[in-house]
């Protein structure tokens, strides 16, 4: 019988390429998003340290500029989190969508390949019953000719 061969075969590779593509998005997505909040925990500590410390009344100006300027970045910081969670979440929307194709895909597959092993299952049984009825018959022919000359 012929080898097993899946229709679709290309159609599931390329599913499953373009899975990974977009699981490697959504892994990107994450870490972007997760070195900006270890920026901003850092800078948070950083102006925590700057507002606790005492300085005296000299360095008070240069203080202040330096906790403004830290302030000042901290909020663009802040203000990019909502879009790298924006990011990741349709990452990870495309992702659960790709594998959701792939796996579509894959069960096709397993149905085609367990219907295979069944057409294979019922054509090795026929070829068996037919061998088994061709030697019973075989048998037959051989023992009649002995069975009457006696």
């Amino acid at each position: 019988m012929r080898r097993f061969r899946f229709r679709l075969e290309r159609v599931l590779r390329y599913r499953e390429t373009r899975e990974q593509i977009a699981y490697r998005a959504v892994q990107d997505a994450v870490r972007q998003r997760m070195q900006l909040q270890a920026q901003i925990d850092a800078l948070t500590e950083q102006l925590r340290t700057l507002a606790s410390g005492s300085v005296p009344p000299a360095e008070w100006a240069q203080r202040e500029r330096a906790w403004s300027a830290m302030h000042a970045r901290l909020q663009r910081l802040q203000d990019t989190l909502p879009l790298l969670l924006e990011q990741e979440a349709h990452a990870r929307a495309v992702y659960l969508q790709a594998r959701r194709e792939r796996e579509a895909l894959t069960q096709l597959r397993q149905r085609a390949y367990a219907q295979y092993q069944y057409e294979l299952q019922r054509a090795t049984q026929a070829a068996l019953d037919e061998a088994v009825v061709y030697a019973h018959q075989r048998r037959l022919s051989e023992d009649s000719p002995t069975s009457s000359g006696d």
